[in-house]
């Protein structure tokens, strides 16, 4: 079923590059015939033909351009979002197929071969892992989807401090004592935006720190009712400058034995973009990487 989608959504932005060769010809086309018009009715109509030509030709030319150019722009708008489906779609079929096939791996296993009670056990685990995977995945791709071409968040008004430390507190039983946060409540300051999609947000960037860092990860934030912060800082070698734009590209990994779906860091930047937001990161002069999204409040 994948490849005939793919080949579907394929052929409509190819019919699309079409409609915006042959719209441009059209527009090319009727303001040449235009000009050539307006030439000849000047030469015949003497002074009243120029001023007519000045006047209302110029209001039609105007309005022909501005339709032709917001035509355009919604062919291209429309095409830019029929390709980003396209690799959205092609992103998760590829992605879906590792954990569907341990877990195939690991039924055929079982139906097929009489294991011991402890290698039982094993494989058992191993298809369980590969259903939270599952999972995780598709969690992840849902919330891509989502994020899509968002312009605006259901917002709400939650605590920042809450919302923070809920995650801080749910991650710090797989950070395995390498994970700290700031020990004293901050100020109840409310804000206002999706609490889920942010809390998600730092779920992956604190994921992303203990996974590719091997020292302390501390998660700070900060909210004074102008401006809420967040900030994930870890000791490992970070990403390169060069490479940073790529990384926040939906299933982007910079290293061949990367592991997840590639959108956690396109997660947290889809995020901060929805919410007006902005995402910094930074080599520490001491060592280490941070990654802080800063975000402006509407007072």
């Amino acid at each position: 079923m994948a490849r005939p989608d793919i080949r579907a959504r394929r052929q409509k932005v190819s019919r699309l590059s079409s409609s915006l060769w042959l719209l441009r010809a059209v527009g090319a086309y009727v303001l040449l015939q235009f000009s050539w018009w307006a030439y000849l009715l000047t030469q015949t109509g003497g002074e009243k033909a120029w001023h007519m030509v000045l006047g209302e030709g110029s209001v039609f030319a105007f309005l022909l351009v501005f339709g032709f150019v917001r035509l355009e722009r919604g062919i291209k708008k429309e095409r830019a979002r029929l390709e980003r489906e396209r690799h959205m779609f092609m992103g998760v079929t590829h992605e879906l197929k590792t954990p569907l096939a341990a877990v195939q791996l690991g039924l055929d296993t079982l139906r097929r071969v009489k294991l011991s009670a402890e290698d039982e056990a094993s494989v058992l685990g191993n298809i369980q892992s590969g259903l939270k995977d599952l999972e995780r995945r598709v969690n992840d791709m849902l919330v891509a989807t989502r994020l899509q071409g968002l312009s605006e968040v259901k917002a709400a008004p939650f605590s920042w401090d809450e919302a923070m430390r809920s995650v801080v507190d749910r991650l710090g039983a797989h950070g395995q004592d390498r994970l700290t946060c700031p020990e004293a409540p901050k100020a109840d300051l409310q804000v206002e935006g999706d609490r889920e999609l942010w809390g998600l947000a730092v779920a992956n960037l604190i994921e992303n720190a203990l996974k590719h860092s091997t020292g302390q990860v501390h998660v700070e934030w900060q909210c004074d009712g102008y401006l809420a912060s967040v900030e994930v800082v870890d000791e490992g070698e970070g990403i390169a400058p060069a490479d940073r734009e790529q990384a926040l590209k939906p299933f982007s990994r910079l290293t061949e034995e990367g592991e997840g779906t590639g959108l956690g860091l396109y997660l947290v930047a889809e995020t901060v973009r929805a919410h007006g937001a902005q995402l910094e990161m930074d080599q520490k002069a001491k060592g280490g990487f941070s990654v802080r999204a800063v975000w402006p409040q509407r007072r």
